[in-house]
């Protein structure tokens, strides 16, 4: 984790009901002139304004991923906002949540955080980009459907599909693909679940609490696991839209599985956006920015889209023992990141 205090000005800005968020800006800037300036978007969770992990979360040390951006856009001359996130200022209320504990909520702080640093006198207005990290993709995009005009975006390890699609293929799809690509099934559809269980490694980072073995014996079949396994994620999805789970509250999944496809938000944005995804990425994996980025193309937006080698989904690489880390950013992607933001921002760029 990088000291990063040292860098740049800090002013505060104001959300709602005394919540504040923060604008660090280049030290100095010439009288007259203004810079452009980025909004971050945390992930799902309980993230501050420097979006903090402890090291047993991220595997890798403890790590402030927005502490360390904000601190290399400033050094690029761009200012970069960021706030507490409502998974952290609001009351989940047994589970119940409420009408301000909602993705919809998350979107409303996206648009009033870029409406401030609109306004602020330091800032170009026009030059204003929205950078969303995994769900904070899905804010950046719907915050700027909501906002109009020309977009500026940049999203990390985005979801393109409907949450309910994507919520069903993270907690039941994408289990049994793993165990088909890691060679667990064999041709008769025998799953190996005592080999996938050695397979600590393989499985870090997603899917630590592996109780299969115990549940179904070291092998099964592949019919019988997918059918208990649906039973498990559609009895989850039952609670979680009704009561909420250890993670959100019911109120923001009710809202958050409401809300349309990421993809199909574009046809109703205009501008720029660059997109990036790690490699090995099995939280969002590549085949949903590149479904965001082809829609983007179709929509007529200007956007890029980078995969990069050897990455997983918070765009850290493996630890040592071969374990999936959590943070920090890796420098070649933090240096291609600040590269492709800047490239947007730019007047006149072709994005």
């Amino acid at each position: 984790m990088t000291d990063n205090t040292a860098l740049g000005r800090f002013d505060e800005l104001s959300l709602d009901d005394d919540r504040t968020g923060v604008l660090r800006l280049p030290t100095e800037i010439r009288p007259g002139r203004t810079v452009p300036a980025v909004v971050l978007l945390h992930p799902f969770g309980v993230w501050d304004r420097d979006a903090f992990l402890p090291a047993e979360a991220s595997g890798n040390g403890p790590v402030r991923l927005f502490g360390d951006l904000g601190a290399a856009l400033v050094r690029a001359g761009i200012a970069a906002a960021a706030f507490d996130t409502r998974f952290l200022t609001e009351d989940r209320r047994d589970g119940a949540g409420s009408p301000r504990f909602t993705f919809t909520g998350l979107v409303d702080d996206a648009v009033r955080m870029v409406e401030q640093v609109r306004a602020h006198p330091d800032v170009d207005g026009s030059r204003v980009l929205l950078l969303g990290v995994s769900m904070g993709a899905e804010v950046a995009v719907a915050a700027a459907e909501r906002l109009g005009g020309d977009s500026h975006l940049a999203v990390v390890a985005p979801s393109a599909e409907a949450r309910p699609v994507f919520q069903r293929w993270m907690g039941l799809d994408r289990r049994l693909e793993w165990l088909v690509a890691g060679g667990f099934v064999g041709a008769d559809g025998t799953v190996d679940l005592a080999a996938a269980a050695a397979d600590e490694t393989g499985r870090s980072g997603w899917w630590e609490e592996f109780d299969l073995v115990d549940r179904f014996g070291s092998k099964t079949d592949l019919e019988v696991l997918r059918a208990e396994l649906a039973v498990e994620y559609d009895t989850w999805e039952r609670d979680a839209l009704a009561h909420g789970d250890e993670s959100a509250p019911a109120s923001f999944w009710r809202d958050w599985f409401a809300q349309p496809a990421p993809y199909r938000r574009l046809a109703r944005i205009t501008g720029r956006m660059t997109v990036h995804v790690g490699a090995e990425d099995w939280t969002t994996p590549p085949r949903q920015a590149h479904l965001l980025h082809h829609a983007a193309l179709a929509h007529g937006l200007q956007s890029q889209l980078t995969i990069h080698p050897r990455l997983g989904h918070l765009m850290s690489p493996r630890s040592a023992d071969g374990r999936r880390t959590y943070g920090p950013f890796d420098p070649d992607f933090l240096r291609d990141l600040v590269e492709s933001v800047d490239a947007v921002l730019r007047p006149g760029h072709p994005g």
